[in-house]
């Protein structure tokens, strides 16, 4: 059923995938960004659309890069560091980001809709995990660097409260909004974003939370 309800917006976006056509595009502080488009995981019909930009926009900087979550290697961003629990791939070192060296540091950390799972679909089963994984990653980041991860609205029950009531020191929160089905996406503040509902039966965001550093 899913997948049927899928077949118009996946035809809509198809050919722009096809032509690499990235026409349309979203703002965020200031800074326009073309929705990505790729066939693997549909990206034009959830968050991937405008989590993709920022990350590539964060690896711009250079230097040593911590990616949590195997995301970007499937859109050809290769060659910096990756922790993923579970997936599989070259170069993947599979550890919980909870057992990451805390004196460890890093000039770029970013994690892409990851942080919402931990402690939600693994175990030990306690969603006040992800808000350690972000405390975590946020004095993981080396002087000057930078933190981006971003987190899907909905789907950890204590994360977004404890995101937005300033849990985890030294980082700024923004919001993006979905305003439509597709790449429709509009910045907004973390408490609007925060108001979205998960989409579970599509299993996409309505909403995200963007979570940088440090805070500015």
């Amino acid at each position: 059923m899913r997948r049927l309800r899928q077949v118009p917006a996946f035809l809509a976006g198809l050919p722009h995938t096809v032509l690499r056509d990235r026409g349309g595009g979203f703002e965020f502080d200031g800074r326009r960004y073309p929705y990505f488009h790729h066939r693997y995981n549909l990206t034009w019909l959830n968050e991937r659309a405008v989590e993709v930009p920022l990350a590539r926009r964060a690896l711009g900087r250079g230097g040593r890069v911590l990616e949590v979550g195997n995301v970007l290697f499937h859109y050809g961003h290769r060659g910096h560091e990756v922790v993923d629990k579970y997936e599989r791939g070259p170069g993947v070192r599979n550890v919980d980001v909870l057992d990451l060296d805390p004196a460890a540091r890093w000039d770029v950390v970013i994690s892409i809709s990851t942080v919402e799972h931990v402690g939600v679909d693994d175990e030990p089963r306690d969603p006040r995990r992800g808000v350690d994984a972000v405390r975590l990653l946020a004095g993981a980041v080396a002087p000057g660097g930078e933190l981006l991860v971003t987190v899907p609205v909905g789907y950890n029950p204590v994360l977004d409260p404890a995101l937005l009531a300033g849990e985890v020191p030294g980082v700024r929160v923004d919001g993006l909004v979905r305003t439509a089905r597709g790449p429709h996406w509009r910045q907004a503040s973390p408490q609007e974003a925060a108001a979205a509902s998960y989409d579970h039966a599509e299993t996409t965001a309505r909403g995200l939370l963007v979570v940088r550093g440090p805070a500015s």
